[in-house]
């Protein structure tokens, strides 16, 4: 990989990996079937092999705890590639996001490392990433963004690919990412009925398209919300008439973005169609940006301290 380029990557990682089979094997038979894992060849192949493993403390953890988020899988972050715990551990965010895991890393890292030994693990995944690397370089994400926020930015997106997780796309922050750099999980979705086994084929749709453009985004946006959202903000989106109403600011501006970013790109339907699915608020965001839009000198931090202000409003 050459310096100074944006780059977009995608893999699948075996710490990941592992836990999210130990994951369902604790919850599968007690979700709904919408939820369950797409049975491909990689299904077959990298999990249903360990089914008579559910009996293992590290099963039996999951499945009587009470931290059951489809994103669990992703502490295992937190550890080297030996299942190790890392140095420099955020153990106050890994703690708020996954409770017991996070607090004792430790002791998952002891009850990983049996479960890998026990079940013979195995990561020889032969999954085909070409087809959709080749879209993501076509469809110039990276380019349409630039243009969008006017700025020379060098981003570097890294997604990891979940194969049998078809619950969530979780952006993972708490890993020390360099700046200009977003991790990202994603999911792997297919149609009912899912009763009958077929190929893993990873393929650019809509949905992938609107979670890189959303997950990039973050990049050209995290450093404005930090200076823009403060105290005071934060203080009024928690008052206790707000608590059943959506209000993670920073998420309400990046989806009015991406839902315009979809607009000017593949049109006005697509953009639409995008902010009726997000939050009331992010509409204050998708239409301010006409503004942004239709002043070519404007630059996009002066619009995007703008807008929050006009959404601390609707909080005061």
């Amino acid at each position: 990989m050459q310096k100074n380029k944006n780059s977009i990557s995608i893999s699948i990682d075996d710490r990941v990996e592992l836990l999210r089979v130990a994951y369902f094997l604790a919850i599968e038979d007690s979700i709904d079937t919408k939820i369950k894992p797409c049975k491909t060849d990689f299904y077959k192949q990298n999990y249903e092999i360990y089914k008579k493993y559910i009996k293992h403390p590290l099963v039996q953890k999951i499945g009587t705890g009470d931290e059951w988020n489809a994103d669990l899988p992703t502490v295992a972050l937190c550890l080297d590639k030996n299942l190790k715990p890392k140095e420099n551990i955020n153990f106050k965010e890994i703690t708020e996001q996954f409770g017991w895991y996070g607090k004792n890393i430790d002791s998952l890292s002891k009850l990983l490392i049996d479960f890998k030994k026990t079940i013979a693990f195995k990561n020889d995944y032969n999954v085909n990433f070409k087809p959709f690397k080749d879209s993501l370089q076509s469809n110039k994400i990276t380019e349409k963004l630039n243009r969008f926020y006017r700025t020379n930015k060098k981003t570097n997106l890294k997604i990891l690919f979940d194969p049998l997780n078809r619950i969530t796309n979780k952006a993972i922050t708490f890993t020390n990412n360099p700046e200009n750099e977003r991790l990202f999980l994603i999911t792997y979705l297919c149609d009912e009925p899912n009763n009958s086994t077929k190929p893993l084929e990873l393929k650019w749709n809509e949905d992938y398209r609107r979670i890189v453009i959303h997950e990039n985004s973050h990049i050209y946006t995290d450093a404005l919300f930090e200076k823009y959202y403060d105290t005071k903000f934060d203080s009024l989106v928690n008052q206790e008439k707000f608590k059943n109403e959506y209000h993670d600011i920073d998420e309400i501006m990046v989806r009015g973005i991406t839902a315009k970013i979809l607009e000017l790109n593949y049109g006005q339907k697509i953009g639409e169609d995008e902010i009726n699915h997000q939050p009331k608020n992010s509409r204050i965001v998708y239409n301010y940006l006409n503004k942004y839009i239709k002043n070519d000198e404007m630059d996009f931090e002066q619009v995007y301290k703008e807008i929050m202000e006009q959404l601390k409003k609707k909080y005061n």
